[in-house]
Parts: C-alpha cells; sequence; structure tokens
C-alpha cells in the first residue's frame, strides 16, 4: 500500500474584486476630495497666522464631518452622491432615436447593427421550445433548457476576434406579458392576476421570458481580424457578423437556438424593456424611476448571488415585470501565460424590478442598493445604453460561472405539484397556432382557462353545457377575457368586439365536448373530453389527462417528457370557477 497522499481537490474558482479593504471602507472618491479640503482649510488658516491648534482644528473638521456615518454611510459619500445625482439630472439628455441599419447577408436575410462611433453592437434572441415543461422550488427551478453562463463567457475571444463585452439580457413577467400590459389587458383583468400571484407564492415561476445576447465589438482592439476581412467598414462589418454567427453556432452545438435580430427587432427589444416609455418621461428619485404610477428599482447583484439558485432568488420576488443583465467583459491583464490570460473575465450583473409601488429595501439579500444612480442603471443595462461610470465589477475564471445558468424560457403557467413538492409548469399559450388537449372534468379545464386568462389571454368557450360555464363567466366579469360562444355567433363575436376593449396577448379557443374547427388567425386550441378511447396516444402540443379514480391527479404530456402532479388551488380561484369546481 503506498503511502502518498491523495491530491487535495483545488478549490471551486470564484468571483472577486481586486478592491483592498479599505478601500471599501474608505473609497478613494471619498478619501481624496476630503483631504483635499482638509489640506485647503489648513492653507487658509497658515495664511492668516492662525495658532497650530486652530490649523489643526481646521484641518480635522473636514476630515470628521466627512467620514462621520450616517446609517451606515459617511457624511461626505452621501453628499457627493447628491451633488453627482443633481449634475446627472442637469446633463441629461433626452433618448434620441438609436440609430440602427441593416447589413444584407449574402445567404439571405440581415443583421441588424448599431454603431455608435466605437462599438459596432449586434442581438441574438434565444428561441425557447414551446413544450419545455418546468419544475419549481422555493430558491430554485429546473427546466428542460438552460443557457450556462460559462458558454456565453467563452465566446468573448473567438480566435482573431475579441469582443468588447456580452450581454445576457432576460426580461420576463409572473402573471400578463408585457404585451398585454402595454395594452392596458392585464389592468382589466387585475383580480384574476393578483389570484395567480397568490397561487405561485415563493416560487420563481417566470410566465413570460425573453432572452437577448447583446454582442459588442471594438473593431480597434481586433485590428487583424478587420484587416483580414477587407478592412474598413466592409473589414469591419464582416468580423461582427462572423464573432454574432460564430455565437450562435455554438450554443446550437448544445441545441440552443438563436436567431440574429434586424433592426426593427433591436427596435421592439429596447422598446420592450423600457415598457413602451420614452426614456424622457421618466422622473428620477434617489431610489426608482417613476412614470405613470410604475416605479423601476435597480439593483447590483452581489457575486453570492451570481449562480442558478442565486438568480432564482432573484426571479421569485414579486413584481409586474423583472429584467436582469449580466454583463461580461474580456479581462485585459498583464500576464506571460495566455491561458491564464484568456481565461478571466469581468462579470457585472444587475436586476430591474418594475412594481406599483416604490420598494423601500432590496428584496433579497445579496442585493446592492443603487442610490441616486437609477437613471444612469436604466440607461447602462439596455442595449445601447451608456457604458461610463461602470459598476465595480466582479473579476475571476470563467469556471467561476459555472454554477449560473439562465433559464431560455418563459416556464408557462402553473400545473400543480409532483410528488417531492416542486412545482410543475408548462407553456400552453404562446405566438402562432398550439393545441392543448384536456381529458378530464370540466372544472379541470376552467382552471385551465382561468389561469391562462390571469397570463394575457383571452378566451372564447364553444360546448355543449353552457349552464356549466356560466358561473364562471360571471364570476370573470370580463367578456373581452371570457365568453361563450355558440358555433352561429363566434365568428361575429370576433368583428364586433368592441376597439376600446383592451386587447389580450394570445386567444384562446375552447371546444367542450363539440367538434373542433380550426379558429381564423394564430390561437391556441383547447379541446376538452371527459373520456377518450382505450388506445388513444397523445399527440397535442401539450396534453392533461385527469386520473378518474383521484381527480386532483393529473398526468402531462409533451413531446419530450410526461410528468404526474396534484393539482393545487385557492380558495380565491375556487370562486371564480364556481359551482363546477365544488362538483369536481
Amino acid at each position: 500500500m503506498s503511502g502518498r497522499r491523495e491530491p487535495t481537490p483545488p478549490e471551486p474558482a470564484t468571483l472577486g474584486t481586486d478592491e483592498l479593504w479599505l478601500f471599501r471602507v474608505l473609497p478613494l472618491r471619498l478619501m481624496i476630495p476630503v483631504i483635499l479640503l482638509a489640506a485647503a482649510a489648513s492653507v487658509v488658516a497658515v495664511a492668516f497666522d492662525a495658532p497650530w491648534w486652530a490649523t489643526l482644528l481646521a484641518a480635522a473638521v473636514p476630515v470628521i464631518v466627512g467620514l462621520t456615518p450616517v446609517r451606515g454611510i459617511p457624511i461626505g459619500l452621501r453628499l457627493g452622491s447628491w451633488v453627482a445625482f443633481r449634475w446627472r439630472q442637469s446633463r441629461r439628455k433626452s433618448d434620441a432615436e438609436v440609430s440602427l441599419i441593416d447589413v444584407p447577408l449574402p445567404d439571405g436575410g440581415s443583421y441588424g447593427l448599431r454603431w455608435d462611433g466605437t462599438l459596432l453592437t449586434t442581438m441574438l434572441r434565444i428561441d425557447h421550445p414551446p413544450d419545455s415543461l418546468t419544475r419549481l422550488r422555493r430558491g430554485s427551478l429546473s427546466t428542460d433548457q438552460e443557457l450556462p453562463l460559462t458558454e456565453i463567457a467563452r465566446c468573448l475571444r473567438q480566435f482573431d476576434i475579441e469582443l468588447e463585452s456580452i450581454d445576457v439580457i432576460s426580461t420576463g413577467t409572473r402573471t400578463a406579458g408585457n404585451e398585454a400590459v402595454l395594452s392596458g389587458y392585464a389592468s382589466s383583468v387585475a383580480p384574476l392576476v393578483r389570484m395567480y400571484d397568490e397561487i405561485l407564492g415563493p416560487l420563481p415561476a417566470i410566465a413570460h421570458r425573453t432572452v437577448w445576447l447583446v454582442l459588442r465589438l471594438n473593431p480597434l482592439a481586433s485590428a487583424k481580424a478587420v484587416d483580414n476581412r477587407g478592412g474598413g467598414a466592409t473589414g469591419t462589418l464582416r468580423a461582427a457578423a462572423i464573432a454574432t454567427r460564430r455565437v450562435a453556432n455554438r450554443l446550437a452545438a448544445r441545441g440552443i437556438t438563436a436567431s440574429v435580430l434586424t433592426s426593427s427587432e433591436m427596435t421592439s427589444a429596447l422598446r420592450e424593456l423600457i415598457r413602451g416609455i420614452p426614456v424622457a418621461e421618466f422622473t428620477e428619485t434617489p431610489s426608482s424611476l417613476e412614470s405613470d404610477g410604475i416605479h423601476l428599482t435597480s439593483y447590483q447583484v452581489g457575486s453570492d448571488l451570481i449562480n442558478t439558485d442565486g438568480l432564482a432568488k432573484i426571479w421569485a420576488v414579486p413584481s409586474l415585470a423583472t429584467t436582469l443583465t449580466v454583463r461580461l467583459r474580456p479581462l485585459a491583464v498583464r500576464s506571460t501565460d495566455p491561458d491564464h490570460r484568456s481565461d478571466l473575465i469581468e462579470v457585472d450583473a444587475r436586476v430591474r424590478y418594475d412594481t406599483a409601488r416604490e420598494l423601500d429595501t432590496p428584496p433579497v439579500d445579496g442585493l446592492l442598493e443603487l442610490k441616486q444612480r437609477q437613471m444612469w442603471a436604466l440607461l447602462d443595462s439596455l442595449p445601447f445604453g451608456t457604458r461610463e461610470n461602470r459598476a465595480t465589477a466582479y473579476r475571476g475564471p470563467v469556471n467561476a460561472l459555472a454554477g449560473a445558468h439562465v433559464p431560455t424560457g418563459g416556464c408557462g403557467q402553473l400545473i400543480g405539484a409532483d410528488g417531492s413538492g416542486s412545482g410543475i409548469a408548462v407553456p400552453l399559450i404562446g405566438s402562432g397556432s398550439r393545441r392543448i388537449d384536456i381529458v378530464g372534468s370540466v372544472a379541470l379545464a376552467q382552471q385551465v382557462i382561468l389561469r391562462a386568462i390571469a397570463l394575457g389571454a383571452g378566451a372564447v368557450v364553444h360546448t355543449a353545457r353552457p349552464g356549466a360555464w356560466q358561473d364562471m363567466v360571471t364570476n370573470v366579469g370580463a367578456p373581452h377575457a371570457l365568453s361563450l360562444a355558440s358555433s352561429v355567433t363566434s365568428s361575429a363575436r370576433h368583428n364586433t368586439s368592441t376597439a376600446r376593449a383592451p386587447h389580450p396577448a394570445a386567444t384562446v379557443v375552447v371546444f367542450d365536448g363539440v367538434p373542433v374547427s380550426a379558429p381564423s388567425g394564430s390561437a391556441t386550441v383547447v379541446t376538452v373530453q371527459d373520456t377518450v378511447p382505450q388506445n388513444w396516444e397523445p399527440d397535442a402540443d401539450v396534453t392533461i389527462i385527469q386520473d378518474p379514480a383521484a381527480p386532483h391527479t393529473v398526468t402531462v404530456h409533451t413531446p419530450a417528457t410526461k410528468t404526474t402532479a396534484q393539482l393545487v388551488t385557492t380558495p380565491t380561484e375556487q370562486h371564480f370557477i364556481g359551482g363546477a369546481y365544488a362538483r369536481s
């Protein structure tokens, strides 16, 4: 037996800052002005022939006042932040139209590009599988497809091209999506939205989520790559297009589809990120931005939260919308070891909560306040915003992000909980035409439809048993969100809807015990059947089958997987469903 010891495994890589602890307690932006003021005061005292003790006192006063903490923050920092806040407000520019162009590609299609005089920006959208199933627990989630931040970090350096930065921007809502919010539909069904948010509780359930990658290229930093591709504007455009395509190809190798955005799609993404509100219309306060009763509050994400579970905690906060931006930059260090040099990155993460009331304190431990820097935080996190005065970023090797993954899409709506207590969610509504089969009671179908309305859908029900649906239609009390229709009047209903009624983000057409007919336009078709033939096989996008012997147990089928769940509900939801739930 050998007496050799097993080698000690290396400690896991972590993110940190190279800032000295002393500078975190007494930052240079505080100490330098205080020292200069103290020196100036002592010079003035000497000039007036003051005694030595008066000179010492004159120098001590700015130091004592400047360094005295008030609620943990030195007075000097508070005063400096206030002055900087007022100065930025006085110099604040209106948000000019972003200049974007489309560059055609030889094989068809085009890339949207933005040139700001220094950087060339392109964008990718992550296309999420439509029928993925998500398991949710307090503080964590597991879904069929996630975006590893390590893969994105490794895309910063590509052979002869080095990107200035890559932003991973993820925005989403727990209930009705941005389209339903902007159209006013979400506010018209606010009681249902609150009901569904109550059902979710602390789960990190983001029903609708969009993920973009923002790629920035500095041609001067990749001058050789630009020259190799023709030089000048032509070489720059080719280098940017190649770098963007390489990122998409790397993700495709992991089964993740990414689409290059055109200029119009980039503009739409920007509009979604600012809720369709021109930046100039926001009123900045020290702790948030406000417009028409909506507060946008940004926080710096601490390094302890830059992992999958930490990010799940961030997404669990109730809000009208949540936007997470993770900026990755290659770290330029002096090193003779090329491997060491190419492995280091800078990570800067920020989260923004859009809420109906101002947040008094950070909702998650580890989020750092950005007092009097809210407008900067908003602009800096946008694809085409400022990158001046960056917050302190965390540094480390790429492997420090090994535990950080971002879901590529929304989880859809909550169906129930599995045997381990994890919530089971699956997308039922969305863009395009989809088909959902429900085999079970009318109460189960109504629960599914009610939650779909809370997520921004409008539903029309064709049924052979209108009496079973009437209680729910009455309790919802919003004909533009839920109504009954016969085969004779259904098309008329669509054509005569009032222009003043808020428009839903998606349409659900329910066929309960009646023949299915294809609706015009894109819609989610939901079929409801009490039973099915013995040899019947699920073939819809999503199929929910209720156990006749245990009505609170359902099996959820998707093309990729199936799972069993126990239905969960609340008294509020039962009230909306009415008599059907009581009879189930």
